[in-house]
């Protein structure tokens, strides 16, 4: 009976592998921002960069979305129902984006991350407001950042 019960410890133990969500990605974004303020007008944001999944000392999920002109956005996340290869978003959650003419933030309305094989896709949905070149902005936004396990 010892015997049957530590194989099947050691095939389960074989089972736990490295959470596939945890690493880093490259991703390029998609989406779209509706300003509100000072005069109504869309967008089409792009860019490049790579998101980091790690884990924090709770054991829920911590991306660092990073694009090379701006500063890093820190989003806390938990596992996702189902398959188990997403992760929620949790809100509300904010993030500051800083420049020499001024500042936005982005409230987090929404946000889930999914892997598919190995390319990972965060859809996030937002409000902002803040102040460029001395003229106040709101509005809502998306955006996917989607790419590559590194």
């Amino acid at each position: 009976m010892r015997s049957l019960l530590f194989v099947a410890l050691v095939f389960a133990l074989a089972a736990c592998g490295p959470d596939p969500l945890l690493g880093t990605y490259n991703f390029t974004i998609s989406g779209l921002d509706t300003t509100t303020a000072p005069t109504n007008g869309t967008t089409t944001p792009s860019g490049t960069g790579t998101m980091a999944v790690t884990n924090d000392a709770a054991g829920d999920f911590v991306i660092t979305v990073s694009q090379s002109d701006n500063n890093p956005c820190v989003l806390d996340g938990t596992r996702g129902t189902g398959a188990g290869r997403t992760i929620a978003i949790k809100t509300p959650q904010t993030c500051t984006f800083r420049s020499g003419a001024g500042s936005v933030t982005a409230t987090m309305t929404s946000g889930t991350a999914t892997l598919t094989d190995t390319t990972l896709s965060l859809v996030v949905a937002y409000s902002f407001a803040g102040t460029t070149l001395g003229i106040n902005y709101a509005g809502t936004g998306s955006r996917t950042y989607a790419g590559p396990k590194l």
